[in-house]
């Protein structure tokens, strides 16, 4: 059974959650390769984006193939 979420349907219903220290890109790749309808990043703190941290903008890096929603 598919999950909608908005305008979007995740098929399978597999749901990657934003864990810290886990989910960086190359796990999400390999969770996305396994089949999950849906990878996300781990959780950024905002101060971390304004100030422009490198560490930030690498945590929430989209790898070739993915995409924002």
């Amino acid at each position: 059974m598919p999950i909608t979420l908005g305008p979007h349907t995740l098929t399978p219903p597999v749901l990657l959650a934003p864990l810290a220290g886990i989910t960086d890109l190359p796990f999400r790749r390999l969770v996305a390769r396994f089949g999950a309808g849906l990878v996300v990043s781990e959780m950024v703190a905002s101060e971390e984006v304004v100030r422009a941290r490198p560490e930030a903008r690498a945590r929430a890096e989209l790898g070739l193939g993915e995409q924002a929603t």
